[in-house]
């Protein structure tokens, strides 16, 4: 099992497949009344999974023990983003003072 999680490609695949995941999400969300910022929030996992992606592979210059541990914090952070913004209402509701 250590082995495994030490495997590069194990964690490169891993990263790239939740990233398609969490982006699938994402797509699928309601975002009437976002405007034009629904076009970057929709991303915003994508941009977690390069992140994470480049972290990982730094990392692995670096050390070679312990990569999978950046593997699983991109994981979760892709993970919490894609529900944060679908759980996100994006009407833009106001109320007035007076009405």
């Amino acid at each position: 099992m250590n082995k495994k999680l030490n495997d590069p490609k194990f964690n490169i695949i891993a990263i790239i497949v939740v990233e398609f995941m969490t982006c699938s999400i994402t797509f699928s969300a309601d975002y009437t009344g976002a405007g034009m910022a629904s076009a970057i929030i929709k991303w915003i996992p994508a941009i977690i999974g390069i992140i994470t992606l480049l972290i990982y592979l730094v990392s692995r210059f670096l050390t070679k023990k312990y990569n999978w541990i950046v593997s699983l914090l991109g994981i979760l952070f892709m993970v919490m983003s894609a529900i944060n913004i679908y759980n996100t209402d994006f009407s833009q509701q106001t109320t007035t003072l007076f009405s």
